[in-house]
């Protein structure tokens, strides 16, 4: 009887570090997680890298009263596009601490053609605008911070600050008159963004709430040709949404968000004839979409609608991004 019972106390002995066994997974295992199964912060010592590709046409707004309209009016015709192409470096320090930069290169061009009328000479003339802005953008510094961990009852909480520095061209630049130019791929503004982000796991679902305040600080800059230098604020921003995402399979994500933008009034100390921003501006977006992680590999794509808004832009902007954990 002593002899089966030392037999069974070893074999629970066994099962016991087996099961151990099973639940450790090695660091390469954790570098091919999925946006789901991953921590809220990168590890200890992980390094990822990326770029985010997004692209968009600049064709209609929200104007004051909601209603989607055309900018270009009824006067003439023409196009306009934005892209961006965005390097992503990500570190984590510790398993609760991770930072990040961001260093954008932008691109746009824009072209109309506009009919002047001349009544009194029964005349009429084209007008053509013409501009482009190619260049470094501003760089996005950022430090998160995981001050809960998740668990099988609690939820992970993460704060996160940003700081964008202005490093982009902020004035227009190759003037050849007031419309021909090169212009400016900066804002020629400071930005701090306090992001707070809460997550639950649910397998193989997760759901996230976050909530964010970005805070301009004064800036100077020209914003039209033959303009002097002013000084602005741009208005601060205040967004919350939240995130629903599933896997369709192992390794295959797909991710639904709506956010919800606020924004203050632009504030401008100086004369000019720029653009001085839409007042009472709002927006409601829809984001769907799809991240692939194959191995290290993570690829995403991802198209955000602005669904309504006020003063806002219209038109939906497309988002390809991949990533590779080190």
């Amino acid at each position: 009887m002593k002899k089966i019972l030392v037999f069974i106390y070893s074999l629970n002995i066994i099962a016991s570090i087996s099961g151990q066994v099973e639940d450790m997974i090695i660091p390469s295992d954790l570098k091919q997680q999925t946006i789901i199964t991953e921590a809220a912060t990168l590890r200890k010592g992980f390094f990822r890298i990326g770029t985010v590709n997004s692209w968009g046409a600049i064709d209609r707004i929200f104007d004051e009263s909601g209603k989607r309209s055309y900018i270009m009016g009824s006067y003439g015709s023409g196009w306009a596009t934005a892209w961006s192409h965005e390097l992503d470096l990500q570190y984590g320090i510790t398993d609760r601490i991770q930072v990040t930069s961001q260093i954008p290169y932008n691109r746009e061009k824009i072209y109309y053609a506009s009919e002047i009328l001349d009544p009194g000479h029964d005349t009429s003339a084209v007008e053509y605008y013409k501009a482009k802005g190619n260049g470094l953008g501003d760089i996005s510094l950022s430090a998160s911070y995981q001050i809960l961990k998740e668990d099988a009852r609690k939820p992970s909480l993460v704060t996160k600050l940003f700081v964008t520095i202005p490093t982009g061209r902020k004035n227009p630049t190759n003037i050849v008159d007031n419309l021909k130019y090169d212009r400016a791929t900066g804002y020629g503004e400071t930005k701090l963004d306090l992001h707070l982000q809460l997550r639950k796991i649910f397998y193989p679902y997760s759901v996230t709430i976050y909530t964010a305040y970005i805070y301009h600080f004064k800036g100077k800059k020209i914003f039209n040709p033959g303009e002097d230098e002013i000084s602005f604020k741009s208005g601060d921003l205040f967004y919350i949404g939240g995130s629903y995402n599933i896997h369709l399979n192992d390794w295959i994500v797909l991710g639904n968000e709506v956010a919800y933008f606020k924004w203050r009034d632009d504030i401008f100390f100086g004369e000019t004839a720029a653009d001085v921003g839409m007042t009472g501006r709002w927006a409601i977006n829809y984001q769907p979409s799809l991240v692939f992680q194959i191995r290290r590999f993570r690829f995403f794509e991802v198209i955000q609608f602005p669904l309504f808004g006020n003063s806002v832009a219209a038109d939906p902007q497309y988002i390809l991004g991949l990533q590779y954990i080190i």
